[in-house]
This record gives structure tokens, sequence and C-alpha cells, in this order.
């Protein structure tokens, strides 16, 4: 993964305005993570897992961000309904999906090894809604400092295959040299 390439891409914000990547953790380290489309019930399920620890990693300094890949539009709309504080953006075209080797494909979003990943999401509470993106794009999860290197790196194998919050505070908590208590917020 070439995290230049990743630090010089340009995606959007919810009001369609250019951003530069490496803008997300050029002043304090970030966890990144890339949705598979905003309507994805797996999506949904980790966002509420992530927002639950988001002040624990705010409170240790640490920028919490999600990425999608549909419209501006559609962007805003999940940000609002199911992110509601969290920075949201969109990739539309999956330039930064593709430097960090994301999975794309029908068999990795609906082959059988993602029935117990819906079982799980629907049992917490997540629902699946009409897609807005790339339905057979995959996520991934990144844990990045100030400096551009990568503590984490979890690039999901099927739909749903997602980190749970706690590994990933686990691995925000390395990037800082190990903050006291921000594990057990998790």
């Amino acid at each position: 993964m070439d995290v230049r390439a990743l630090a010089e891409a340009r995606i959007l914000d919810a009001d369609g305005a250019s951003f530069r990547v490496g803008d997300l953790w050029r002043e304090r380290p970030a966890v990144i993570v890339w949705l598979r489309h905003f309507g994805c019930v797996y999506c949904r399920e980790q966002v509420k897992e992530l927002s639950a620890v988001e002040p624990a990693l705010e409170a240790a300094g640490i920028r919490l961000v999600f990425i999608g890949n549909g419209t501006p539009r559609a962007a805003r709309w999940f940000r609002d309904k199911h992110a509601a504080g969290e920075t949201v953006l969109t990739d539309p075209e999956l330039v930064t999906y593709r430097i960090i080797g994301t999975r794309r494909g029908v068999t990795s979003t609906l082959g059988p090894h993602t029935w117990k990943h819906a079982i799980r999401a629907l049992r917490r509470g997540a629902r699946q809604g009409r897609v807005r993106g790339h339905p057979f794009e995959q996520g991934a999860v990144l844990v990045i400092d100030r400096r551009g290197t990568v503590h984490y790196r979890h690039v999901s194998r099927s739909a749903g295959d997602h980190p749970e919050a706690g590994d990933v505070v686990d691995a925000a908590s390395a990037a800082l040299g190990g903050v006291p208590g921000i594990a057990a917020s998790a």
C-alpha cells in the first residue's frame, strides 16, 4: 500500500468539497474506516460500534473518520441518519479503495461466508438500506499516526468482515505508544 499516494488522494466531504486524505492524520492520529456503501447493513453496525468508542478515541487525541463511496448527498444522509457528529466523507471514484487494496466482487458480497455476518448485524439491530454507492465493494480500517505510519490495517475479506471496536481501539492506543485507560473504554 502506498501511503504517499493515499495522502495525496482527494475525496469529497458531505457538501461536495474536495478534501486531501493526508489532512486526516496531519495533526493527530486517525482511525479511518472505509465503508462498503452508505446503505450497507454491516456498515451501519460498524459505525454504531465505533461511534460508541469515539469519545475515548477523541479524549486520547485520535480522530475517527468514515469514508464511503456514494454521492456527497448520500454521505450527508448517512452522517445525519447513522453517524451524527462523526466525520463522513466519500470517494465516489473509489480511488482510495484501490490504493488501500480493498476487495470487490459478487462472491465476497453475497457468498455463503457473509451469512454469519448478516445474522450478527441483524441481532445487533442493524438493517439493510437502499444501496448508496458501489454494492460489491468491501471495506477496510486503517490506524495512521501523524507521520503517516500505518499501525493497523484490516481489509475485509467479505461483506461484514470488520474488526471489533475493541481491536481498533487497541491498535489506536498502540499508535500513540499506549494510552492508559483507552482500551477499557471499548
